[in-house]
This record gives C-alpha cells, structure tokens and sequence, in this order.
C-alpha cells in the first residue's frame, strides 16, 4: 500500500479543526505550565495515532473499505494524531467540572 500526499482541501479544514480547538481547550486549561500535563497528552495522542492505524489496517484486510494503491492517505495520521490531542483535553475539561 502507498502512501497518498495529495490531499483534497477538505482534509486540511479538518486537520485545522481539530488542531484549532486542541489548540483552544490547552490555552484555556493552561495546559503548557505542567510537563507532566505535556507528557500524558502526547502519549495519550500517540496510543490513538497506533489504534487507529490498527483499525485501518483491520478494516481494509476485511474490506470494509479500501484505499487502492498509492492512495493511503497519510494526513489521516495527523488527524488521529490531533484527535487523540483534543481527546485527552476533552477528557481533562469534563473532569475539572
């Protein structure tokens, strides 16, 4: 399987999103003053980057659905990268209250 690094502007309004609101939710939690804070949040994002490319890997071996050759998109990683980003402060916010 190839990898794909042309990406409709579709995928870049997503990566924005959910990199902005990331973004967002760390200066409003002040996330940036405790290390430790930094540390879980990366690994948290890391662990969901290595997940969900399992569940790729998963669901095309199934053919639940393909990427044809040359057309892995790799922007997908960013994304999951991100998501697992804005998770873990989603997570933090709903615990603080």
């Amino acid at each position: 399987m190839g990898v794909y690094l042309q990406f409709p502007n579709g995928w870049w309004a997503v990566v924005l999103i959910i990199y902005g609101l990331y973004l967002f939710l760390f200066l409003q939690r002040k996330s940036y003053q405790e290390s430790k804070e930094i540390k879980n949040q990366l690994i948290f994002a890391i662990v969901t980057v290595m997940l969900s490319i399992i569940i790729e890997a998963v669901a095309v071996n199934l053919s639940v659905w393909t990427y044809f050759p040359g057309n892995w998109p790799i922007i997908l990683w960013f994304a999951y990268f991100g998501s697992g980003l804005l998770g873990y402060q989603l997570v933090k916010k709903i615990e603080e209250k």
